[in-house]
Formats: C-alpha cells, sequence, structure tokens
C-alpha cells in the first residue's frame, strides 16, 4: 500500500455529504463547513406526490443482465407495469452484509458489493445534480467529503465491503486519503443529531442516554455518556458495546403477508396485485398508526373478487376485513417488538448508572405501538422516552454532524477483542508442548500466542493508540495479520482456538535505507488505533510510515461449503485463509524487546516491487498515544491495498453462508417485497 503525499487537509473539501444507506430507504443531506447548515436532499427521481424526504433502496435489472435499469421510485414503477416479467427488482439487499442473517444467492450471478455500488452510484449521480444546482455549485465533486452510516452491529469486514462498494460507485477515488470517506455507526450519528436538535436533551455532565434507532430492516442501539469539562465543549464517548438486530419494521411486513395469506386460505392464494394494495394499506395507514387497543379496518380490492362476501369466522363483511387489536399485536407486531425490547434490556444491563432518556429515532422509532411499550417495560427504570422531531432523518443529519466535526466523539467501546500472533515465553502447566519451539535467544516459546491488544468492551478513546516494537532482518518485507475474538470471557491463548478469528492483513513493504546491509536489524514500531469506526493500523519503519484502514479480511465471521455460491472481493482484497490447526515454525519471527516474539511472516524473495514513495513520520515510541488524526500520519494510496506481486496474495474466495432462511429479492409481479416507497416508517 503506498502512502499517500500529504496528511488529509479538511480544508480541501468543504462541501460535507451524509448518506444514510438504508435497508429500505436511503437518505442525504449536506453541509458547507464554514456555516454548518444542514440541507436535506428531499427531491428524489420519480417520486410523483410522495413527500417522504427518502428515496427506496430499490433496484431494477433485466434478467440474465447485471446492468442496472433504474433505481428508487423509478424501479418500482418500472416493476409494476403490465409487460415487467424480464425485469427482476431486488430490494433489502444491505442485509446481505449482515452476516448474522443467512440469505440465498443473488439472482444474475450478481454480487452483493457491486448491486451496492450500483445503487450508490445512481444515488450519488442524483445527489451530485441537485448539489450542483443549488449553492454548491461554487464547488464540484472533487471537493466533496462524504461521511456514510453502518449499522453498529455489523463486523470490520461489512464495513471493508461497504467502502469498497463506495469506491466503485465513485464516491471517491481509490487513491484518495481514506479520511475522505468516512464511516460513523448509525445509532452515533442519531445520538449527534438528538445532542444538536432535540429540545428533550437537556442533559449536563456525566449523565447517560441511549440511541434506539429503529429502521425497516436493523434496529441499533448505544449508550453514550455526555462528558463536558468546566470551560470545554461538550462532547459524548460510549459507554456500552453498541448492538443490534434485524427485527426492523420490514419483519412487520413479512408477518403481515403470512398473517393475511393464513386469513385467506380457504380461499385459495392471493393474487399478487391484490396483495400490493393490501401492503399498502397496512404500511401507509395501520402500520404507523397501531397503537395496539383500536382494530383496524380493511377494504379489500377489487381484484380479489370477493367485494359483497361476508364471513363472519375472519371478520369479513361486505368486502370490509376487521383486523382485531389483540391478532394484530399477538401475529404482527409482538414478536418483532419484543426482539427490540430485549435489545434495550441488553444495553441497560450493560450501562448499570441510571440512565436519564431513551431517544427513540429511526422511520420505525416513530411507531406509536413501539413507543407504548417502551414505556410500559421501561419508563420505571429511565428519566424519559422521547421521539426527537423528524427522527426519520436523525441518522443522515448526524452523519453530516459528524462530517462537520469528527472528534466530537471522543470515546466508543470495542466491540471484540484484538491483538496479534506472538510468542511467548513457554508456560509448560498451560501451554501444549507442540507449541513450543526454541528461540534464537535458546530460550524456549510458546508460538501461536494470541496477544490482546485491546479487550471487548473496554472504553478506547479516539486518540489513543496501542504501540509495540519489533526488529526485523533488512531488507525482508513481512505482513501483520490481525485477530479477533468475539466471545464474551477471557480470550484464549493461542491464535489458533476455534473462536479466534485472523480478520486483518497489513502487507509491510521494506523501504530502501541507505547504509543498511542485507541481515542488517531494523526497528520497526506497529501502532494500532481502535477507537475509530474503522481500526486503523500504522507501521513506522525508522523515519518511514505505512497506515491501513479497512484491509480486512473476506473470510471474517463468514463460513461456506462446497457447493455454495460465494461472495466475491477484488483480488488485492484477498488474503490467505487461516491456516487450520498447527502453522509451521516461523523462522523469521520478529524479536519483541520486552521479551515476546510476534509472528510477522517475513519473506524470502528479494526486494523486486519497486521502493513506493514514502513519507516521514516520527520516530515511534513505546506505548505513546496522540490525537487522531495524528499530523504526522501519511496514508496509504486507498483501499484495498495494492498488490506488489502476482504472488503476493493467494487469489481466494470466500463464501457468504447459504442456504436462506429469507429471500429480499423477487422478481416482479412481486411476492416478498411489502413496502411501498410512501411510507412514513420503515427506512434505513
Amino acid at each position: 500500500m503506498e502512502p499517500s503525499s500529504s496528511a488529509f487537509n479538511y480544508a480541501d473539501y468543504p462541501v460535507i455529504v451524509g448518506i444514510d444507506f438504508g435497508t429500505t430507504f436511503s437518505g442525504c443531506c449536506y453541509a458547507f463547513a464554514q456555516n454548518e447548515e444542514v440541507i436535506d436532499i428531499v427531491k428524489w427521481p420519480k417520486q410523483n406526490n410522495h413527500v417522504y424526504p427518502k428515496t427506496p433502496t430499490l433496484s431494477l435489472y433485466r434478467k440474465g443482465s447485471t446492468q442496472l435499469v433504474d433505481w428508487g421510485h423509478g424501479a418500482r414503477r418500472q416493476a409494476m407495469k403490465p409487460n415487467s416479467v424480464d425485469f427482476l427488482l431486488l430490494s433489502k439487499f444491505k442485509l446481505y452484509l449482515d452476516e448474522h442473517l443467512q440469505q440465498e444467492a443473488l439472482p444474475n450471478n450478481l454480487q452483493v458489493i457491486d448491486v451496492i455500488a450500483d445503487y450508490l452510484s445512481a444515488f450519488h449521480q442524483h445527489v451530485c445534480t441537485e448539489l450542483l444546482k443549488g449553492f454548491a455549485g461554487n464547488y464540484d465533486q472533487s471537493k466533496f467529503r462524504y461521511c456514510l452510516t453502518v449499522p453498529a452491529m455489523w463486523s470490520d469486514r461489512a464495513k471493508a465491503a461497504m467502502r469498497e462498494a463506495s469506491i466503485r460507485a465513485g464516491l471517491v477515488q481509490r487513491g484518495d486519503h481514506p479520511e475522505r470517506l468516512m464511516l460513523i455507526s448509525e445509532p452515533e450519528a442519531a445520538a449527534l443529531y438528538c445532542e444538536k436538535k432535540s429540545e428533550q436533551f437537556n442533559l449536563v455532565h456525566g449523565q447517560r442516554f441511549m440511541i434506539c434507532d429503529a429502521g425497516g430492516g436493523t434496529v441499533d442501539l448505544i449508550v453514550f455518556e455526555i462528558d463536558q469539562q468546566p470551560g470545554g465543549r461538550r462532547t459524548l464517548k460510549e459507554v456500552t458495546n453498541g448492538h443490534g438486530g434485524s427485527c426492523g419494521s420490514g419483519f412487520l411486513d413479512l408477518r403481515m403477508r403470512e398473517y393475511i395469506k393464513h386469513k385467506f386460505y380457504h380461499f385459495g392464494s392471493i393474487n399478487d396485485s391484490a396483495m400490493e394494495h393490501i401492503m399498502d394499506t397496512f404500511v401507509n395507514i395501520i402500520k404507523p398508526e397501531f397503537d395496539g387497543y383500536e382494530d383496524h379496518f380493511l377494504d379489500l380490492p377489487a381484484s380479489m373478487g370477493l367485494g359483497d362476501l361476508t364471513d363472519e369466522s375472519i371478520g369479513l363483511e361486505n368486502g370490509s376485513l376487521c383486523l382485531p387489536a389483540q391478532e394484530l399485536r399477538e401475529q404482527v407486531f409482538e414478536p418483532v417488538i419484543e426482539q427490540v425490547l430485549q435489545l434495550i434490556e441488553g444495553q441497560l444491563v450493560q450501562s448499570p448508572n441510571n440512565l436519564e432518556a431513551i431517544f427513540l429515532v429511526g422511520g420505525f422509532g416513530q411507531s406509536n405501538y413501539l413507543f407504548r411499550r417502551v414505556e410500559e417495560v421501561f419508563a420505571n427504570r429511565v428519566g424519559m422516552i422521547g421521539v426527537p422531531p423528524r427522527g426519520e432523518l436523525a441518522v443522515v443529519r448526524g452523519a453530516v454532524y459528524f462530517g462537520l466535526n469528527p472528534q466530537i466523539v471522543t470515546e466508543r467501546v470495542s466491540r471484540r477483542a484484538y491483538g496479534v500472533e506472538t510468542r511467548m515465553i513457554f508456560n509448560p502447566e498451560l501451554d501444549p508442548p507442540e507449541y513450543s519451539v526454541v528461540g534464537v535467544d535458546q530460550r524456549t516459546y510458546c508460538r501461536q500466542r494470541f496477544s490482546v491488544y485491546v479487550q471487548k468492551g473496554q472504553s478506547v478513546k479516539v486518540d489513543e493508540c496501542v504501540s509495540k516494537n519489533f526488529v526485523i532482518s533488512y531488507p525482508n518485507d513481512t505482513d501483520s495479520d490481525l485477530f479477533a475474538f468475539d466471545d464474551d470471557g477471557p480470550p484464549p491463548r493461542l491464535t489458533t482456538h476455534q473462536l479466534v478469528k485472523k480478520v486483518g492483513h497489513f502487507p509491510i513493504r521494506m523501504p530502501t535505507l541507505e547504509g543498511c546491509r542485507p541481515g542488517d536489524k531494523i526497528p520497526m514500531t506497529i501502532r494500532m488505533y481502535f477507537g475509530l469506526t474503522e481500526i486503523k493500523i500504522e507501521c513506522v519503519i525508522r523515519d518511514k510510515s505505512f497506515v491501513f484502514t479497512s484491509s480486512f479480511d473476506a473470510s471474517d465471521s463468514y463460513s461456506g461449503t462446497a457447493g455454495q455460491n460465494q461472495l466475491e472481493y477484488p483480488g488485492s482484497q484477498m488474503m490467505p485463509p487461516p491456516t487450520a490447526g498447527l502453522a509451521a515454525p516461523n523462522p523469521y519471527a520478529l524479536t519483541d524487546p520486552a521479551g515476546s516474539q510476534v509472528s510477522l511472516h517475513g519473506h524470502q524473495q528479494s526486494y523486486t516491487y519497486g521502493t513506493p514513495t514514502m513519507s516521514n513520520a516520527q520516530q515511534a515510541g513505546y506505548s505513546t498515544a496522540g490525537g487522531y488524526p495524528p499530523a504526522n500520519n501519511m496514508y496509504g494510496g486507498g483501499y484495498p491495498p495494492v498488490q506488489g506481486g502476482g504472488d503476493y496474495y493467494q487469489q481466494q474466495q470466500y463464501s457468504q453462508g447459504y442456504p436462506p432462511s429469507q429471500s429480499y429479492y423477487s422478481g416482479y409481479p412481486p411476492t416478498s417485497q411489502g413496502y411501498p416507497p410512501s411510507s412514513y416508517y420503515g427506512q434505513h
């Protein structure tokens, strides 16, 4: 990865664009750095009389083609036409990046990163057109920088995939400084909005509040604490390990479909046109207004041919179907709402101190019934439960606030334990004998030990780095692997443990150093920053610096079996798969001055890649910390890291984990979507 020629200069990008790429709806806002007024983009192609300020996350392809035909409102309109049998309407494809959900293969041999990139490309072109119509017309797109929101529960790999899709979509170039595109978790963005705009937000230093960001596909939660020292500015710090689940309002739609099918089972199947009409009524009227008490009535569409029918057994009278509140509660709402309540409970358990407030944001967060149930369950444990104004825009507006002031969040909680593979002094009582190896100092070491840099649940300041020193023989190249442990409890001792995953790979090329001879021992420092939305790793060799962002393994959290469809990543993202079982002793293990050795794998081949242009950086100290972004940091040439040689990476594909438990696409006429673009909630 070639470092860039200079540090990032925010002043070079005076227009900040926030993008909320949602499961069912996507939105965009922007601001100018000089006045910080946030402007919503509310005009979307072919929206007609829809006043909802977002556009549907829908893409239309021809069967057998990977060329995008239309997107957003236009995609749905085209798919509803009678002659649309040759089209495929893709929806909810964001969920393909959630490793917790089993998905079926996308049609037409489409890959999820390309599908997201296609949508973002069309979305971005429209956004640029709208910006250039207004005051942003004084700037071209090269002066824009971006802040993209991602679910709190996403893995490092999913975030890396989102960054890659954004690059393919043309938001930024692969060689741009990584900070031209920043990622922020959705509930964190919503917290910034609440802190900035909500009249209910009158919290003071030391008080805590929870964000429950409930959208169409996902529900994300984090607890924050206000940090405001006397005379200082107010900032936020995470105090819980933010998490979430796929239990957004789109899952209410799926349950409603099944409920209606069951009601009319003895009449035969419901035609697609009638089902879409019913779902329109549910999404636009019943779902947002439902409070758990009132029955609702549904006038059946004429296409069902049941206009004058009465059937008391299902509550049908003269073509009007009664939907009892109890049935809607038990069969449609409660199974999904209960998952949201469990997520809130999980955050409360993590934050033993009293919470002053829970803020419900996102489209689903505007639901009357969700508000009622949260109030019933948690009102006696929380100071207040509030719904901020325009909560459906909380995330995308918060993304712009973050872009304007990235330092407003000063502390985050690590979602997993991270570390590297090291050699440590062998302990015969704890270490397996087959892992013992004698070092050059004739001492016995245990190889493949998991040296943890940051624990799961540990609070990490955004400017805090973990730094370790090593030595490497000149002129060998090397690489560093990052490992992660997701479970609770103490991390295992060995990286070969089944729950320890190899998630990051950072190739480090030895620069040409004047006066050095082959075999000379060269000091090297590795600094890791874990307090950011994306992990950043900096390697310093003398006065040269490499910095990596999101160089994460495509195998992270994904397992596959033969015959499954595979999620393809570009070759430059590939890395060798984790070695199963015991690895061969590494003759190039580097000596750690602190007494352990890190298994950074040296390359024997001669240096044939050419010397990349490197930028000056200060010599690393041991266990130092600096402000973020550090003034001396020179970022690599974009993401993913550039390959130095044909055999530098193994070209390996990783599969996504099939078979599916749920389909999130269909041809038209539709059979499974169930969310019209005019919905007043369910976005994200």
